[in-house]
């Protein structure tokens, strides 16, 4: 599958965490630019299976202008049940509006 997110953060220099999910392992965030302010921001991954309990995937993202950092990591969710595909977000201020995302695609490629 590819899973790619984008939005928008407040103009302040708030810490905003931006997370991309599959199941309940953190594929892709923001790890570089941890405090964006007013910046567009975009992440992705392409998860493959490799077994019925093992996935790989590799994520990316920029956030304003900032590469975040590739992964290329083995995930191990089993597929025998249903998962989510989420997109979180998390300030530190608990200020309405800080990360805002303007959309969320799901493509499964065969």
């Amino acid at each position: 599958i590819r899973v790619k997110a984008a939005g928008t953060t407040a103009a302040n220099g708030n810490t905003k965490t931006i997370r991309l999910y599959f199941g309940s392992t953190v594929i892709m965030s923001n790890n570089v630019t941890t405090a964006p302010n007013n910046a567009g921001w975009e992440l992705e991954y392409e998860l493959f299976r490799t077994s019925a309990t093992t996935e790989k995937a590799i994520a990316s993202g920029t956030v304003g202008s900032a590469q975040q950092t590739t992964t290329y990591t083995g995930v191990g969710e089993t597929l025998s049940g249903a998962l989510a595909i989420k997109l979180t977000g998390q300030n530190g201020t608990a200020a309405a509006a800080d990360i805002v995302a303007q959309f969320l695609s799901v493509t499964f490629i065969n």
